[in-house]
C-alpha cells in the first residue's frame, strides 16, 4: 500500500499568495494520486487553476451560509470545488461539540475530514464518529527534528488498532524522511500529515520527490 501524504502549507511566507502558486506549479508535475495539498483560505482559489491536484482547506467552520463574519462554511468550500479539510490542528483547535457537528455534516455532504488528534484519548473519543482520517500529531513534536515514529511508536501502533475498520490513520510531527513514513506505515498508519518537513525545505519539490519514491 502506497502512503497517502497530506501536505499542510500552514501560513509560511514561501507557501502563501504568489509563492503558494509557485509551489503548486512545481508539485503539479508529479503524477501521484496519493498527495493532498492543504492550503490557506486565501489560496483555495487556486483550485480552479490546479484542478489536477487534490486541494484541501486547512479548516472549516460548523455554520452554514449566513451572518457569520470571518467564517468559512463547508458549503462555500464545496462551491469552489474544495471537498475536504483538515480540522482541529493543534494550531487551530476546535471545541468538541463543533467537531462532532462538523463530522456529522461532512457525512451528509460527502466532504472529507482529516481530524487532528493530540493524544490517544482523543483518538479513542473521535474514532467512534468515523471521520475519513484521524491524524495523530503530538504537539510537542510539531516542527521539530524528532519524528513521531521514533519518539512514540507504541502510540502509533495502539492508534492503528483503535482506528482499524473505522477510519484511516495518519501520523505527523517531525516527519522528514522516507524512513519515517515507512516506519509509520509498518506501525499501522495509512500515511502522514507533513508541513515543515517539505514546505520549509530549500527545495520543496525535491524533498517531496524523495518522500514518494517506491518503497
Amino acid at each position: 500500500m502506497e502512503p497517502e501524504i497530506f501536505i499542510n502549507f500552514k501560513h509560511y511566507e514561501n507557501a502563501v499568495g504568489n509563492n503558494c502558486e509557485k509551489l503548486l506549479n512545481d508539485f503539479s508535475n508529479l503524477k501521484d494520486n496519493n498527495i493532498y495539498y492543504c492550503l490557506s483560505y486565501i489560496d483555495l482559489r487556486l483550485n480552479s487553476k490546479f484542478n489536477n491536484l487534490k486541494i484541501f482547506s486547512q479548516s472549516v467552520d460548523v455554520n452554514d451560509y449566513g451572518a457569520f463574519t470571518g467564517s468559512v462554511s463547508m458549503e462555500s468550500l464545496m462551491s469552489i470545488g474544495i471537498h475536504g479539510s483538515l480540522l482541529n490542528h493543534s494550531e487551530n483547535r476546535i471545541n468538541e461539540e463543533n467537531i462532532i457537528r462538523i463530522l456529522e455534516k461532512s457525512k451528509n455532504n460527502n466532504f472529507t475530514i482529516v481530524l487532528c488528534a493530540e493524544n490517544i484519548e482523543e483518538i479513542k473519543k473521535y474514532s467512534k464518529f468515523e471521520p475519513d482520517y484521524i491524524a495523530y500529531e503530538p504537539p510537542e513534536l510539531i516542527g521539530g527534528n524528532i519524528s513521531v515514529s521514533n519518539a512514540k511508536p507504541e502510540i502509533i501502533e495502539e492508534a492503528g488498532k483503535i482506528c482499524k475498520n473505522r477510519t484511516k490513520l495518519l501520523v505527523g510531527a517531525g516527519v522528514k524522511t522516507k524512513e519515517d513514513i515507512d516506519r509509520s506505515m509498518d506501525l499501522g498508519a495509512h500515511g502522514v500529515l507533513i508541513a515543515s518537513g517539505i514546505i520549509r525545505d530549500p527545495k520543496p519539490i525535491n524533498k517531496l520527490i524523495s518522500l514518494t519514491h517506491t518503497r
